[in-house]
């Protein structure tokens, strides 16, 4: 039997990264009894998915949240964890195609107020080196591979035959160019940390029907069922609960239909 006396003590491994100058413990001493061992010394410590995912997990979903005080407090703990900088950013260039452009330019303003605020992350502050394409074809191209390699021909069959494809195509070809021709082929991020985010920020818009085809491309790209399960879970406390348990109705039906 867990005891809450056990999960303030698990909290206190979490004790760098908890906020130092939250004015809410004073507002509502409740608050603090209820958010920190059941996130800290709970949530954050499930097995089933590492320190650096859940963060990546908790930072997308406050990119959509779009609170100044969440963003820059998580952006702060993934640093602490050893996320650099450019993934850090890399977080929000690739959440640009799932959570806009307002919300995407808004975290990285945040991300950089956190960066400027201690040197030693100042100094791993460098730009990536990308091999940037000249045209659309070459990225278009390059983003078929993409889908190819990660999730199989299937994939770039539902690109073509999506409902955007059909209606709005040149948008459509611009922003599948772009996202899997440039993005995708970005270092800053690896394929399992890019599902993750993206998965996070699905579930916390509630976009069901792509959350559903998602959670297909993450098992494809080597997530596993448990992992996915607590990328949700995670994210959840940081939007609502009522989110996770329509993201789990979709794992669910995308588990059995795959026999995980």
């Amino acid at each position: 039997m867990t005891t809450t006396d056990e999960l303030a003590r698990k909290a206190e491994d979490f004790s760098d990264y908890l906020p130092t100058h939250s004015p809410v413990p004073a507002i509502s001493p409740d608050y603090s009894r209820i958010q920190v061992p059941l996130m800290w010394g709970g949530i954050w410590q499930v097995a089933g998915l590492d320190g650096k995912l859940r963060s990546f997990a908790t930072i997308s979903a406050q990119c959509v949240n779009g609170f100044d005080f969440g963003l820059q407090h998580q952006i702060k703990v993934g640093l602490t964890m050893g996320i650099t900088p450019q993934q850090i950013k890399g977080i929000f260039i690739e959440l640009m195609f799932y959570a806009g452009v307002p919300a995407t330019v808004f975290a990285l303003q945040q991300a950089q107020r956190v960066i400027d605020g201690r040197e030693e992350w100042k100094a791993l502050d460098v730009p990536l080196e990308s091999d940037w394409l000249d045209t659309i074809e070459a990225m278009r191209e390059r983003g078929r591979e993409t889908r190819r390699r990660h999730w199989g021909e299937q994939a770039n069959q539902e690109v073509e035959d999506s409902l955007a494809r059909r209606m709005v195509p040149e948008a459509a070809d611009l922003v599948d160019a772009y996202h899997y021709g440039e993005v995708w082929a970005r270092a800053d991020l690896s394929p399992r940390e890019r599902m993750v985010c993206i998965l996070a920020a699905l579930m916390s818009r509630g976009h069901m029907k792509q959350l559903r085809r998602h959670i297909g491309y993450a098992l494809d790209t080597g997530l596993d069922r448990k992992e996915i399960c607590e990328v949700f879970a995670q994210a959840g406390w940081y939007r609502g609960w009522p989110c996770v348990e329509d993201a789990l109705e979709q794992a669910r039906d995308v588990f059995d239909e795959r026999g995980v």
